[in-house]
């Protein structure tokens, strides 16, 4: 039986102004294309009209599963890849994962 799975990144740039994808976005979306996992990509204002606005590029990954195990071995990798890019990346502030 498959199961639909949805994984979510949304990493805080530290640039708040342009929309711009970090610099390791690249090797980040490789990763997820080299597992053949579709995605895409948008920004969010979630506070555009304040003097704090953030800005937060958003992965959404979708796919489908035939193991509960699988899910748990895809958000690990996914986790761990974010967490590297947020750590190597000084135009990412933060990240957050969650999976549906």
């Amino acid at each position: 039986m498959n199961t639909k799975v949805k994984f979510t990144v949304s990493f805080k740039l530290t640039n708040s102004e342009k929309e711009v994808l970090p610099a390791m976005a690249q090797p980040f979306e490789a990763t997820l294309e080299r597992y053949l996992l579709s995605y895409s990509v948008h920004f969010e204002h979630p506070h555009r009209n304040t003097k704090s606005g953030s800005l937060f590029a958003v992965y959404t990954i979708e796919t489908e599963i035939h193991a509960v195990a699988a899910a748990f071995y895809l958000g690990k990798l996914i986790e761990g890849e974010a967490g590297i890019l947020q750590l190597f990346d000084e135009g990412v502030e933060s990240f957050s994962f969650s999976v549906e």
